[in-house]
């Protein structure tokens, strides 16, 4: 787990660190590889974790600096950009790392260099710095100084990422999610759960897929969260909570169904921002690993509020982390969608969306039919009529979940023919 405590004028936050041993060869400013990082950290995996371990890295920040020249930024950036690469350049050893964030963001990584040490060497440097800054600027200003502890679950992921930079940014999430936990620590949270809702394979006339859905305990009861509650949730750290928590309270569940011959899809919603923000996606992965391994062959990902005009390499970016633990993907998607060109040689197993009206046919119907062209999968969710649902089935929908299928229900349901008791 990331720690980290408030910023302030050349100070260090402070966090609990964990403990390591080994050597680092990586040269000063070498920026690589993160394959080839590890190796300079280590000849294994364990030794390289064990020397990251040992390590300490700050984020720097000029945010203040900036907001408090804005007037006359646009003639001093230079001027700043150039003392902080010199500074850093001169005070740095050759194992320690200077990386380039965002505009006026930096990352230092000292090798093999204990917490302590490092409270100790980014303090003076940190004094230091300002003092340089104060030879440049009229004023003294403040230089924002985070701690990042390098504990198991981060360094495993690190592995995962093209290069350095993003496994820093990644990092620099992991800070910024966590000062927004701890601003809403003092706040009453509310405590999530999930529900199972049967889904209908058409073309088998069978109940083959258990889908998961959000719901808030109030009194000790169950209450679904509204799609228009969810929506105003969107990309904030509170809807990651709700994606985190679905996979959390459905796993004991999931793990009975293990047992059985056959054994359903599961679906479950995730939004789109959550798997987007790097350090979110990876606190999902890590939930999802938790699962048992059926469920890598029997897990599809809804994932929610899909922006229009993605590119294919940045989707296939955010799903290859998660790739080797679900079946596959579907994405939510509008009536204006069509962009399955986009998404063809990835891992999305077709489309849904959402429609519990009768004028929503007026776009599901052409949606649909593009969706066939393509070879896509279609699910419909929430429906609540049997003309809808009958409508469905003569549309050739693949799949269709709602209320008129099934009540929701605190476990899930084991797969189950229809043939008897068709909708027609």
């Amino acid at each position: 787990m990331l720690m980290m405590q408030g910023k302030g004028q050349g100070s260090v936050t402070s966090a609990s660190a964990s403990k390591g041993a080994g050597q680092g060869v990586v040269q000063h400013h070498e920026i690589g590889q993160v394959g080839k990082f590890l190796k300079s950290f280590g000849k294994s995996k364990d030794e390289a974790t064990k020397s990251l371990l040992a390590s300490s890295l700050q984020i720097i920040g000029l945010e203040d600096v900036k907001e408090r020249y804005a007037d006359q930024w646009e003639k001093l950036e230079k001027r700043v950009d150039q003392a902080v690469e010199a500074f850093f350049t001169k005070k740095l050893g050759k194992r320690d790392m200077f990386i380039r964030m965002a505009k006026n963001r930096f990352a230092l990584l000292f090798a093999n260099t204990s917490y302590e040490e490092g409270l100790e060497r980014a303090s003076t440097l940190a004094s230091e710095l300002l003092q340089l800054l104060f030879g440049e600027l009229p004023d003294h200003d403040n230089v924002s100084i985070e701690t990042v502890v390098l504990d198991a679950d981060l360094v495993e992921h690190m592995s995962e990422f093209d290069d350095i930079a993003d496994m820093i940014e990644y990092l620099n999430l992991a800070i910024s999610d966590t000062e927004e936990e701890q601003g809403e620590a003092s706040d009453e949270k509310e405590d999530h759960s999930v529900l199972f809702r049967s889904m209908i394979n058409c073309n088998k006339n069978m109940v083959s897929v258990s889908e998961l859905l959000p719901c808030s305990i109030q009194n000790g009861k169950r209450d679904r969260i509204r799609r228009d509650e969810l929506a105003e949730m969107q990309g904030s750290r509170m809807r990651a909570d709700v994606d985190y928590q679905l996979i959390s309270e459905a796993e004991g569940a999931v793990n009975g169904l293990g047992g059985l011959g056959k054994k359903p899809l599961i679906l479950a919603s995730v939004d789109y921002d959550t798997l987007a923000n790097s350090y979110r996606r990876h606190e999902y992965a890590r939930i999802l690993k938790r699962l048992p391994k059926y469920t890598q062959k029997h897990f599809l990902i809804n994932v929610t509020s899909v922006p229009a005009g993605l590119l294919n390499s940045r989707i296939r970016q955010i799903l290859t982390t998660l790739k080797p633990l679900a079946l596959g993907f579907i994405f939510e998607v509008g009536p204006d969608w069509d962009e399955f060109d986009v998404v063809r040689d990835l891992p999305v197993y077709g489309v849904s969306f959402f429609g519990d009206r009768e004028e929503d046919l007026m776009w599901i119907e052409p949606l649909v039919e593009r969706a066939k062209v393509n070879n896509a999968r279609t699910f419909w969710r929430g429906v609540s009529s049997d003309d809808l649902a009958r409508r469905a089935f003569e549309m050739r929908v693949d799949f269709l979940s709602g209320d008129v299928i099934g009540r929701v229900q605190e476990t899930p349901v084991s797969p189950f023919s229809l043939k008897s008791n068709r909708i027609r």
